[in-house]
């Protein structure tokens, strides 16, 4: 995160919803290479609920308050996808990138919360930090 962004309330919230993005491309990839037997595949489809959630909370936010997301950050379409994993692996494989991935949106979540000065986007972030710790804890339990 870039000094810049750190300060600016609005550029601080955009890279908690660009990392949310990021999340929900990468939880896409991780849902097919998950059994659908697997206790796994059911937390990584909630967490894919909660991060769609989450972004579409998080552009509200910005249309609220007058912004477009656009003017922070590439569109979906823009982003290029990277393959998180060729061929068969293990759901502690998929378990530990997904976690990864996680814990960086929750280091943009604590920069964007320090930098807020809208008591509305503050409880919001607030709330996606509580789900985010919970999707967290339940990964870390195989």
């Amino acid at each position: 995160m870039t000094s810049a962004s750190q300060h600016d309330p609005m550029a601080a919230l955009n890279e908690v919803l660009s990392e949310v993005i990021d999340v929900v491309m990468a939880l896409r990839q991780a849902h097919r290479k998950v059994s659908e037997t697997h206790q796994l595949h059911a937390e990584l489809d909630q967490l894919f609920s909660d991060a769609k959630t989450w972004a579409e909370l998080l552009v509200e936010a910005d249309n609220a308050r007058g912004v477009s997301a656009l003017d922070f950050m590439p569109s979906v379409a823009g982003r290029q996808p990277s393959s998180l994993w060729q061929g068969r692996v293990s759901d502690d494989e998929v378990r530990q990138v997904v976690t990864e991935q996680l814990s960086r949106l929750g280091e943009h979540l604590s920069a964007a919360l320090s930098a807020q000065d809208d008591d509305r986007v503050r409880d919001l972030l607030e709330r996606i930090s509580g789900e985010l710790q919970s999707h967290l804890m339940a990964l870390r339990t195989p």
